[in-house]
């Protein structure tokens, strides 16, 4: 994982690789669960989606307050 992350933090997408979710590049949202076991961080997306992360693929950034 590129950087620390935890629940609560607001995130955007750099890269992502899914066809199957209209979310893209800059889209925005809100970690709610971190799974390590499976390398997953599950977000809520600003546009209504519930869609995790792949840690190590997907390529995200957390938004500093």
């Amino acid at each position: 994982m590129s950087e620390e992350i935890k629940v609560g933090d607001r995130i955007k997408i750099i890269e992502m690789d899914d066809g199957l979710t209209t979310l893209k590049k800059g889209s925005k949202g809100t970690v709610k669960n971190i799974d390590n076991e499976q390398e997953l961080i599950w977000v809520d997306w600003d546009n209504g989606e519930k869609l995790a992360l792949i840690i190590g693929i997907d390529k995200y950034k957390v938004i500093k307050k």
